[in-house]
């Protein structure tokens, strides 16, 4: 299931005689006719409950808000709102907080003039989105998100954008810097828990019952080893398959545009190994008793891997004490080492399943009555 999980837009009012909304405003004069010009107003930040933000800006013709209609006056967004509507009422609330006009659906479209040789481009006479971000939640299994991101950066996809891994190995992106369209996929539990440490560091502090909530939700992206795959539709690619014009589009007519993931996973198989130590298996069987024995018998183990003959280098007596704790986790040192024949230090593989993420019973979901009457503090 996709949400939205970022909303740009904007509507003009040809009339004008709207409310200036922001920090502040430059009047400006034309030298040569003594016109004046349309003032020039800066955006305006908005802060809700829980640290939310959103940007909203009206130059007196243009309004335009700019932020995550999902998360608005919520402690989280792993669910969002599916609709457009929805975010829309949110948008409204707030703007009626301004005295300024709602965002309108377009009912019509009118050709634009343009220049000679030019295409005849479109304007609506309701609100325009000028960017969208989709997103829905993919459970890869416990454990299994690194693994799941690292194996898909291997991978270009749509028309090949190449893909950037961080080096954190939390997170990976195609198309930065594309005013076309970026995909994500980053692990959510790991942003939860960065978002959660800002949270405690803030002067006024949060709320026991607040950290117990995200805490339980943090627990549960773990489990279900969460990776967010996430879309951002920009003005270029909006433009062309003409999805600004709010109201003449519905949800599912962005769908096709959000499948370069899913088509890049059916072509892919990503499995999940997990390592470890000679040393560390021979304590974790009790086959050695100390550290010191277990990182004894692997140093000898991993010159037998260089093609050393033990044989040589240990009396009789040494070489079968290392031999036989080694033969108990599938490695005899008696033989010559072949490497098509054996991997010591794999513990196990799995390949990697991918389902979409089940809403629990106890998330609180987003409701947009509750969204748009909680109150709210404009800062600079």
């Amino acid at each position: 299931m996709h949400f939205i999980d970022q909303l740009f837009m904007q509507q003009v009012h040809p009339d004008g005689g709207l409310p200036l909304v922001g920090t502040h405003v430059i009047e400006r004069l034309n030298l040569e006719t003594g016109e004046a010009l349309p003032p020039s107003v800066n955006q305006k930040y908005l802060e809700g409950s829980y640290s939310t933000k959103l940007i909203i800006r009206c130059d007196g013709r243009k309004v335009r808000i700019e932020g995550n209609p999902s998360r608005w006056q919520r402690m989280d967004n792993l669910f969002g709102l599916t609709t457009l509507d929805e975010c829309v009422g949110i948008y409204n609330h707030i703007l009626n907080q301004y005295g300024l006009p709602p965002f309108t659906k377009n009912t019509k479209l009118i050709p634009r003039q343009t220049p000679d040789g030019k295409s005849t481009s479109l304007v609506g006479n309701g609100a325009e989105i000028t960017s969208i971000d989709w997103t829905r939640n993919l459970a890869v299994g416990k454990g299994n998100q690194a693994s799941f991101i690292r194996g898909m950066s291997s991978m270009q996809i749509g028309r090949g954008r190449k893909p950037h891994l961080f080096p954190n190995g939390k997170s990976c992106g195609w198309g930065y810097g594309s005013s076309w369209m970026i995909n994500k996929l980053y692990d959510k539990a790991f942003e939860l828990r960065e978002h959660l440490k800002k949270d405690k560091r803030r002067k006024d502090g949060v709320l026991e019952k607040q950290l117990e909530y995200i805490e339980k939700l943090i627990t549960y992206c773990e489990e279900q080893g969460v990776v967010r795959d996430e879309s951002s539709l920009k003005q270029l690619l909006l433009k062309k398959h003409r999805l600004q014009f709010y109201g003449l589009v519905s949800e599912e007519d962005f769908y096709p545009h959000l499948n370069d993931i899913e088509k890049a996973m059916k072509t892919i198989q990503i499995s999940h190994d997990v390592h470890k130590s000679i040393a560390d298996q021979l304590m974790d069987l009790n086959i050695v008793k100390s550290r010191q024995a277990a990182n004894a018998t692997q140093s000898y183990a991993i010159m037998w891997q260089s093609g050393s003959n033990i044989r040589e280098i240990l009396s009789e007596s040494n070489f079968y004490v290392h031999k036989a704790r080694l033969k108990q986790i599938g490695i005899d040192i008696g033989q010559q080492f072949d490497i098509t024949r054996l991997c010591p230090t794999l513990k196990r593989s799995e390949i990697i399943k991918v389902e979409p993420l089940k809403i629990p019973d106890w998330y609180e979901m987003p409701t947009v009555a509750k969204s748009i009457i909680l109150p709210f503090r404009a800062i600079a």
